[in-house]
């Protein structure tokens, strides 16, 4: 039964499946998303809407119809989207809007970055994943850092700013998925079991863990790599104070895959988010690095982090070093691993450091 309609809200990302409807006054509109919608379901005489079964069909028409509408147009045409009760979460479930309030500007779903759509990015995957080495105080790489980049022929963009789009018109939970997908497969290729995979991921695109999941744990089994050598890096940009965090820790953790808490320092990923989390590796913003060992108010505050993080035996890694000086204080601090320009900045494929280790 379709009850639940989808709210026009940044961080509430659009379903896997649904019935997507849209409203317009002029004729000419109407026959526009009439062809659009044949053009993706491939069928005659349909009204003005779709029942989406996959992602897919859902980004070929909001690609179609961004392509198509100058900007006013998509302003006036007014669309809704309604999901099945049993797929939709709390967040959704606490919308007590009727039929008549579930309706949104259909330019609400509509983003653009670096000259593409936000849906075209994710339907043709027009992105790469690149590789930032992690290394231990012996200079050993264990690991590495999975990055969207864009592609070497298109127009650069900022993979924040894609994110953020995305996430303003809710297909972050599609990006995320692509990208977590990217990295997967880019880990398959060119790394050997035994080397850490660390990927970045959005918390409010897993907005029904087990579900929105099932596709990456099928994928690690078919590319046959590891889920221990995983870990899944939290992004700061989002809060932490959700509860429904814990369960997607919860279901990663059923996997054998590791936690990490991204940015440690800076917005969202305080100490208290540390506490309360209790990831596996702790990752130190590069905000309490760079300068670290002329600084005392930020050696105070990494011995504090280095504290808290040992009652939970997780392990903390220093971002966004660049100096051999910031290197050596971290080492005799106690900081377990590393990343940033001093070892490599991330590449297409994986690289070795360049830094020599001091005595």
């Amino acid at each position: 039964m379709m009850s639940r309609y989808h709210k026009g809200l940044s961080s509430i990302p659009l379903r896997d499946s649904g019935y997507v409807e849209f409203a317009a006054d002029d004729l000419s509109l109407r026959t526009l998303l009439r062809e659009a919608i044949q053009d993706t379901e491939k069928s005659e005489d349909l009204p003005i809407g779709l029942q989406y079964d996959n992602q897919q069909q859902l980004l070929k028409l909001m690609s179609n119809l961004q392509a198509r509408l100058p900007a006013d147009d998509a302003r006036s045409i007014q669309c809704r989207i309604c999901y099945d009760d049993k797929q939709t979460d709390d967040r959704l479930a606490e919308n007590k809007d009727g039929e008549d309030e579930a309706w949104i500007p259909l330019s609400e779903l509509f983003g653009e970055v670096g000259g593409h759509n936000v849906s075209d990015y994710i339907l043709h995957r027009l992105f790469t994943t690149h590789l930032q080495p992690v290394v231990q105080p012996s200079g050993n790489i264990i690991g590495y850092e999975f990055l969207l980049r864009p592609l070497p022929e298109q127009i650069p963009f900022r993979p924040a700013e894609l994110f953020e789009k995305a996430r303003r018109i809710g297909q972050h939970s599609f990006l995320d998925r692509e990208a977590r997908h990217s990295a997967i497969r880019m880990g398959a290729a060119h790394l050997q079991n035994g080397i850490k995979r660390f990927i970045n991921f959005l918390p409010s695109s897993l907005h029904c863990p087990t579900a929105c999941l099932k596709g990456t744990f099928e994928m690690m089994k078919e590319t046959g790599t590891d889920p221990g050598d995983y870990v899944f890096e939290v992004m700061e940009s989002e809060p932490l104070d959700d509860p429904g965090l814990l369960k997607v820790f919860d279901v990663y953790r059923q996997e054998g895959v590791r936690l990490a808490l991204d940015d440690v320092g800076v917005g969202f990923a305080n100490l208290d988010a540390v506490d309360r989390l209790q990831p596996d590796y702790v990752k130190m913003d590069r905000k309490w690095v760079s300068n670290c060992d002329t600084d005392t108010g930020k050696q105070r505050y990494i011995d504090e982090l280095l504290d808290r993080v040992s009652h939970f035996h997780g392990v903390v890694l220093a971002e966004g070093l660049e100096r051999q000086a910031e290197w050596d204080y971290l080492r005799k601090a106690g900081v377990s691993l590393f990343q940033g320009y001093l070892f490599g900045r991330a590449t297409p494929v994986p690289a070795g450091i360049r830094v020599a280790v001091s005595k």
